[in-house]
């Protein structure tokens, strides 16, 4: 708090409002209040004092202002009170948005810089603890000068340049970007936010996420899937083609066993390596269209018209996201019920809401899926040599549901084995929904 006489004087400060503004209160005391503000706001302060000097009734006044304090700004509200002749103001400290930014900014772990649009150039007004750490530039040495000059490499500087003319347009950039790093060339998730000051002027935020790993490693596993995949095909149709003729030409029981150990074998390996080509084309087939979840079940249940039975209960309107993928994950879900329990089994295909969420529940009365398959896909567990699955089937089911915001579940009560995919619930007009019922553009839909 502090008191103003009628000359616009401090006449009393406290010792919190001396601290506020890293200041002793000897040094404020008598000191005019309007040379602590900027123009604007010692003109609206005197305004108020004068209002609330003016009245012979308890009177309070309120304004904003920001007290220059020459190295530092220090936003707050103001309010003034008149009492026996007196004027008392009580003061609070305003907290601006770019206060509150100025904090995430020194906290957040990634790669940050804050930086003004000058003629299409971005230049730095200031950077965070982990990007002087990423790009090895010291905060003194870069701050003035243009971002890039310092992080993007000459072959990137027209993107960049298009970048900073969207921030000076008020437009967000998002992109994967190359940047020179002390560890060498990274590859950033950016992000970029502009915003316009009072004065016109425009600046910007950026923060930079690395993925370099991440993309590094989906890289790698591309080439080698695609690459393992067809080897893998080309020598396993010399093989069964081997298998087969030796087989046929074979006169003792021996080769005959072998060849035909050999052609079992081979056969397992040709259906991997089919599900493994059956789940890349599922994981990149998608559409923006939603899925009727009822004509699906269906869909996906013809090829079993005496063995499962299936059981919608849901309203017309709602659909579920998924794209084509979803029917090859719910089709693998229930050819697994279908083809893993004895012969008599009961398999259900239930489809039901739980509050916003569309709920595709396969369900049999066998053994339930041995621990060894589920362990990973379900339990969390480590895939080791010693612990793997048969099959991709139901790797397949939880990355379609993952990919469309949902979640694959497993389990097992009074006998019955559920496996659920549980998926966000679209409301979508109905011209909008893909009814497989209604025939229609299977092709879009279903896998040839």
């Amino acid at each position: 708090m502090f008191g103003i006489d009628r000359d616009g004087r401090l006449s009393f400060v406290t010792e919190e409002f001396a601290t506020l503004l890293s200041m002793a209160p000897g040094a404020l005391q008598g000191r005019q209040l309007t040379s602590l503000l900027p123009a604007d706001d010692a003109e609206t302060v005197m305004r108020e004092l004068r209002a609330v000097q003016e009245t012979d009734d308890r009177q309070t006044g309120r304004c904003q202002v920001v007290f220059d304090l020459g190295d530092r700004q220090v936003p707050a509200t103001i309010e003034l009170t008149a009492a026996d002749g007196a004027v008392v103001c009580s003061v609070h400290r305003s907290t601006s948005v770019h206060d509150r930014f100025d904090r995430l900014f020194d906290l957040i772990q990634d790669p940050a810089v804050a930086f003004e649009i000058v003629d299409r150039e971005p230049l730095v007004h200031a950077v965070n603890t982990p990007f002087a750490e990423t790009f090895g530039y010291d905060p003194a040495d870069i701050v003035g000068e243009s971002l890039n000059e310092f992080i993007v490499p000459e072959q990137k500087d027209e993107e960049a340049m298009d970048y900073d003319q969207r921030t000076a347009d008020g437009k967000a950039n998002h992109a994967i970007v190359a940047r020179k790093t002390v560890d060498g060339w990274r590859e950033f998730d950016y992000h970029s936010v502009p915003y316009q000051a009072d004065d016109g002027r425009q600046y910007g935020f950026a923060i930079y996420t690395d993925v370099t790993e991440d993309r590094r490693r989906q890289q790698r596993l591309r080439v080698l899937h695609r690459v393992l995949r067809h080897n893998l095909r080309n020598d396993l149709s010399v093989v069964i083609g081997a298998a087969q003729h030796l087989n046929s030409a074979a006169t003792d029981s021996y080769t005959i066993t072998m060849t035909e150990r050999i052609l079992d074998a081979a056969g397992r390996l040709d259906a991997v390596s089919q599900q493994a080509k059956e789940v890349e084309s599922a994981l990149e087939n998608t559409t923006e269209r939603p899925i009727d979840p009822g004509s699906l079940a269906r869909s996906v249940t013809e090829d079993y018209p005496e063995t499962v039975t299936v059981h919608p209960s849901i309203r017309p309107s709602v659909a579920v996201p998924g794209g084509p993928g979803l029917y090859d994950a719910l089709d693998n879900l229930v050819e697994n019920a279908v083809e893993h329990t004895p012969e008599g089994t009961a398999v259900r295909l239930v489809v039901e809401e739980e509050g916003d969420e569309v709920l595709l529940k396969v369900t049999d009365d066998g053994p339930g899926i041995p621990a060894i398959e589920r362990a990973a896909v379900f339990d969390g567990e480590t895939i080791t040599t010693l612990q793997h699955g048969s099959g991709l089937g139901i790797w397949l089911a939880r990355w379609v549901a993952e990919s469309a915001g949902g979640a694959l579940s497993y389990d097992r009560t009074a006998g019955w084995t559920v496996v659920t995919i549980r998926l966000p619930a679209v409301a979508a007009d109905s011209a909008d929904i893909l009814d497989l019922d209604a025939g229609e553009s299977e092709s879009e839909t279903l896998p040839e």
